[in-house]
C-alpha cells in the first residue's frame, strides 16, 4: 500500500471513528418517557446538528498519482495514459485539479 493510499485510509477511519462518536452521543441523549397508556415513545432532548457525509473531497496531485500509479503496476498503464490524454494533457501535471474527482472515478471503474 502507497504512503498516500495509508494516510488517506488513516483520514478515513479518523472520520468514521468521529462519526461513530457522535452518534453514540446521540443516542445517550435520547430518552424514553412513558405515556399513560403504558407505550413509551421516543423524545430528543435536542436537535442534533447532521454532518454532510457527502461533501466532496478535494484530492492532491500527490494522492491522484498515488492511485493511478497503483492502476498502471496493476496492468492498466496504457488505459491510465488514455484517461490523462482523454483530458488533453500529455502528462497528469498538466490535469486541472478540478477534473481529479472524475479522472479518479474513471480509473476506478477500469477493472
Amino acid at each position: 500500500m502507497t504512503p498516500d493510499k495509508m494516510q488517506q485510509l488513516g483520514d478515513d477511519l479518523a472520520r468514521l471513528a468521529a462519526s461513530i462518536s457522535e452518534i453514540a452521543g446521540e443516542l445517550k441523549s435520547v430518552s424514553l418517557v412513558g405515556h399513560g397508556s403504558g407505550e413509551e415513545s421516543v423524545e430528543r432532548r435536542s436537535q442534533p446538528e447532521v454532518p454532510d457525509l457527502e461533501k466532496p473531497k478535494h484530492l492532491t496531485l500527490e494522492e491522484v498519482r498515488g492511485i493511478l500509479a497503483d492502476r498502471a503496476s496493476n496492468g492498466q498503464r496504457e488505459a491510465v495514459q488514455a484517461l490523462i490524454q482523454k483530458r488533453g494533457a500529455k502528462k497528469l501535471s498538466d490535469i486541472d485539479a478540478a477534473a481529479y474527482q472524475s479522472l479518479i472515478e474513471e480509473a476506478s471503474a477500469l477493472s
